[in-house]
């Protein structure tokens, strides 16, 4: 085998030693992080359930959906196009000259109020949630109809997009 002198066999020991304390930061380094992942999946929802708990989640779902219904109530067909989930817009050739097919009427004013929200998954940074709500007549706080929508946050370039979905959709998300 190899004749190490004395010096040199604790030099040797030295360095395994460093080696094995930065391995074992490693892994706990790692271990941390997924275990820090599952609890925020935690603390957005309520326990046992993925109703949105967390203020600020609903919060900002809440203002992307309004912000939607700001650019529908001043008629900005070009933001709206933009928001829109773009997957909703190539399945139904959503273009600016058939956009109000699919968007609320914008004859009347309208506001959204949120009722219940899930948060439906969680990939890489990117969020989706659906909401239940309510477009309320913004002129005369006048119910109009209930709406359902699918909301996804990209935490990774802080964009969002919507898309309306059928009560059905939000149903199977929210297991009701």
């Amino acid at each position: 085998m190899l004749n190490l002198s004395d010096s040199e066999k604790k030099v040797l020991i030295a360095w395994a030693i460093v080696g094995i304390i930065i391995l074992l930061i490693v892994l706990v380094f790692g271990l941390n992080q997924n275990r820090t992942k599952k609890e925020e999946i935690q603390d957005i929802t309520a326990s046992g359930t993925n109703y949105v708990i967390d203020r600020n989640r609903y919060y900002t779902v809440k203002n992307a959906i309004t912000k939607f219904y700001s650019f529908i109530n001043s008629k900005n067909n070009d933001a709206v196009l933009k928001i829109l989930a773009e997957k909703y817009v190539k399945e139904n050739n959503i273009k600016e000259d058939n956009l109000n097919e699919f968007i609320p009427d914008s004859e009347v004013v309208l506001s959204y109020e949120s009722k219940k929200m899930c948060l439906k998954s969680v990939n890489k940074g990117v969020m989706t949630f659906v909401s239940e709500g309510s477009e309320i007549s913004a002129n005369t706080g006048a119910y109009v109809k209930d709406i359902y929508y699918e909301v996804v946050l990209d935490g990774n370039t802080s964009l969002f997009s919507v898309e309306p979905i059928n009560k059905k959709i939000f149903e199977e998300v929210c297991n009701e």
